[in-house]
C-alpha cells in the first residue's frame, strides 16, 4: 500500500503546487490560478504546445504501419517468419528512446553514415516522423491483441459467400479489431506528447521546443526554478493524458457490447495459407522497415563508438570510458538501480496482482487499479520532477538522491506494466489448487508460498525482467532525481550532449545496448509475448 500511496502522492504534489502560489514547502500557500493566466500568456509555451501537439499527430503515422505489420505477421500461416521477425520487433521496444535520436542522428544526419537519404533531422517534422517509426510495435502489440480474439467464423463465413482474403480483411477484420486501432491512437498520442529523447537531440540546433524539453530548460536555466510555472506546464500535460485516457476508457466500454460475439460459441484464430513467393512480398516491406528505421541506427551507435574522426576502427573511446571514474559509476549505477528496482517491483506487482484477483474487496482493488495506472499518464520526465519534490518532505527526505529513491521512482512509474503481466497469469490461475490446500490445513501464508507463487513462477521472473530492462532504459526520471555520485548512464548522457562529446555518448548508448537486448533475449526466450500486457 505504500507504493500505491505513493502513486497517487506524486501526482496530487504536482496537481498541487500549480494552484498555489508559492512554493509547496514554504508557509502560508494560497489558492490562486494566476500561474496557468501566466503559463498561457507565454508566446514559448504556447509554441511548445503546438509542436508537441504537432509531434503528436504525426507520430499516429505508426498506425497504418503497426496495422499491416500485425495483420500480415499473424493473418498469415509463416510461423517460422514470424518467430524471426517478432523478437526484432519487441526488442526495439526496450531500446531507450534518446538512443534512437542518436542513432538516427548518426545513421542519418549531417556527417552520418547515410545522411543524403533522410535529408535535414533538424525539425518538428522530423521528429514527429522518426517518433512513429519507433513506436511501429506499440500498434503492432494492441492490433495483434484484436486480431488473436477475433472469432473465426466471422472470416469463415464470408470466404463460404465468395470474398477473398483482402477483401475479408477490409470488410471482417479491420472493423472487428477498431477499437484496438483507437486504443493504439491514444497510446501513441500520449507517447508522442511525452518525447524528449528525441527531441532533446534533433531540436537544440534548432532552438524549438515541446513540452519536455521546455519543462527541461526552465528546470535548468536557473538555480531557483519558478516551481509554479513548472508544475503548470507538467500537470497539462498530466491533463491531456489522463483525458485521453478517459476517453478511451468510456469507448471502449461502449464498444464491449457493439463489437462482442453473437453467437454463443467462439472458433479459434484462423490463418491464411499463401503461396511462398507471395508471403515474401508481403513480408518484405516489414523487413525493409526493420532493416532501415530499427537496425541501421542501431548498428550507427555501435560504428559511431568504434570509428573516430579519422575513420580507422578503435577502442579509445571505450578506454576512455573506463578510465573517468563519473563515467564507470554512471554504468555500475545504472545496473545497480535496474536490479533494485526490479527486486522490488516484483513483490510489488505481485501483490498489486493478487489484491486485484484475489483480493475480496473491490474497492481495494479498484484503488490498487488505479494506483497501477494513473502514473503512466505522467511523462518520465514530469514524474522525476514530482518525486524530487516528494521526496522534499520530512519521512522521504533521506533517500532524495539516492540510489534506493530512484529505484522507488521506477517501480512506481512502470507499475502498470509488470502489473498486468502478474494480472494476466493469475486471472489463467484457477483457485482450486489454492482452495485444497487450505482445506488440508494450510495456512493463507503457506498457500501462497508454496501453491500460488510457483505456479507463477515464469510470470514473477519475466515482470522482474521487464522492471529490469526498464531500470536500465530510464533517463527522464533520472535527470532529476540523480546527482554526480548517483547518475546513471541515460541521464549522463543528457548531461554530455551539451558538451558535444558524441563519441563518448556512441560508447555509453553501445552499453546500454548491450545489457538491454541480454535482458530482453531472455524475456523471448521465456516466451513472453506483449499480446494484451502491453500499455
Amino acid at each position: 500500500m505504500i507504493f500505491a500511496a505513493l502513486s497517487i502522492a506524486v501526482l496530487v504534489v504536482m496537481v498541487y503546487q500549480s494552484v498555489i502560489n508559492r512554493p509547496f514547502y514554504e508557509a502560508n500557500p494560497q489558492l490562486t490560478l494566476v500561474g496557468y493566466d501566466r503559463v498561457f500568456a507565454d508566446p514559448d509555451f504556447l509554441l511548445a504546445l503546438v509542436n508537441s501537439n504537432i509531434v503528436a499527430l504525426l507520430t499516429l503515422l505508426a498506425i497504418p504501419i503497426g496495422l499491416y505489420a500485425a495483420v500480415v505477421l499473424q493473418k498469415l500461416d509463416v510461423p517460422l517468419i514470424r518467430r524471426v521477425l517478432e523478437p526484432l520487433i519487441f526488442s526495439s521496444m526496450f531500446v531507450s528512446p534518446i538512443l534512437w535520436g542518436f542513432g538516427w542522428l548518426y545513421m542519418y544526419g549531417p556527417g552520418g553514415f547515410a545522411p543524403r537519404l533522410w535529408g535535414d533531422l533538424y525539425g518538428i517534422v522530423p521528429v514527429g516522423i522518426i517518433s512513429a517509426l519507433i513506436h511501429v510495435p506499440y500498434v503492432y502489440v494492441l492490433v495483434s491483441t484484436g486480431l488473436l480474439s477475433i472469432d473465426s467464423s466471422y472470416e469463415n463465413a464470408a470466404r463460404a459467400q465468395g470474398a477473398g482474403p483482402l477483401r475479408t480483411t477490409l470488410k471482417i477484420t479491420l472493423p472487428l479489431i477498431r477499437p484496438a486501432i483507437f486504443f493504439s491512437t491514444v497510446v501513441l498520442y500520449i507517447l508522442g506528447i511525452e518525447q524528449f529523447g528525441i527531441p532533446i537531440v534533433l531540436l537544440s540546433p534548432t532552438s524549438r521546443n515541446v513540452l519536455t524539453t521546455y519543462i527541461y530548460q526552465i528546470t535548468t536555466r536557473s538555480v531557483n526554478p519558478d516551481l509554479s510555472q513548472v508544475a503548470v506546464v507538467a500537470s497539462t500535460m498530466v491533463y491531456l493524458s489522463i483525458t485521453l485516457l478517459l476517453v478511451q476508457r468510456y469507448l471502449s466500454l461502449r464498444w464491449v457490447r457493439r463489437y462482442a460475439v453473437v453467437s454463443g460459441r467462439t472458433r479459434g484464430f484462423s490463418q491464411i495459407h499463401v503461396r511462398w513467393y507471395v508471403a515474401l512480398l508481403l513480408i518484405a516491406p516489414i523487413v525493409a522497415y526493420l532493416v532501415v528505421t530499427i537496425l541501421l541506427p542501431l548498428v550507427a551507435i555501435i560504428f559511431r563508438s568504434l570509428y573516430g574522426s579519422f575513420g580507422q576502427a578503435s577502442l579509445e573511446v571505450y578506454e576512455f570510458v573506463l578510465q573517468q571514474s563519473y563515467l564507470k559509476n554512471a554504468i555500475v549505477n545504472t545496473v545497480l538501480v535496474a536490479l533494485l528496482s526490479a527486486s522490488m517491483a516484483s513483490a510489488v506487482y505481485f501483490a498489486y496482482g493478487f489484491i486485484m484477483v484475489r483480493g475480496r474487496s473491490k474497492a481495494v482493488a479498484g484503488l490498487i487499479d488505479i494506483a497501477s495506472t494513473v502514473p503512466r499518464a505522467m511523462p518520465g520526465l514530469v514524474a522525476g520532477l514530482a518525486f524530487l519534490w516528494l521526496f522534499l518532505f520530512t519521512p522521504l527526505r533521506p533517500i532524495r538522491y539516492t540510489l534506493v529513491g530512484l529505484a522507488i521512482a521506477y517501480v512506481v512509474l512502470w507499475s502498470v506494466l509488470g502489473t498486468r503481466i502478474i494480472l494476466t497469469n493469475l486471472m489463467q490461475l484457477s483457485p482450486e489448487l489454492e482452495e485444497v490446500g487450505r482445506a488440508l490445513g494450510a495456512s493463507n501464508s503457506t498457500v501462497l508460498a508454496r501453491i500460488t507463487i510457483p505456479l507463477l513462477k515464469r510470470a514473477i521472473v519475466i515482470a522482474w525482467l521487464i522492471a529490469f530492462i526498464y531500470g536500465v532504459r530510464d533517463y527522464q526520471v533520472a535527470v532529476f532525481l540523480s546527482t554526480v555520485d548517483t547518475q546513471v548512464i541515460g541521464s549522463t548522457i543528457v548531461h554530455l550532449f551539451n558538451s558535444g562529446d558524441l563519441g563518448v555518448i556512441a560508447a555509453l548508448s553501445t552499453i546500454l545496448l548491450v545489457i538491454t537486448f541480454a535482458a530482453s533475449m531472455v524475456v523471448v526466450r521465456l516466451g513472453w509475448k506483449p499480446y494484451g500486457t502491453q500499455v
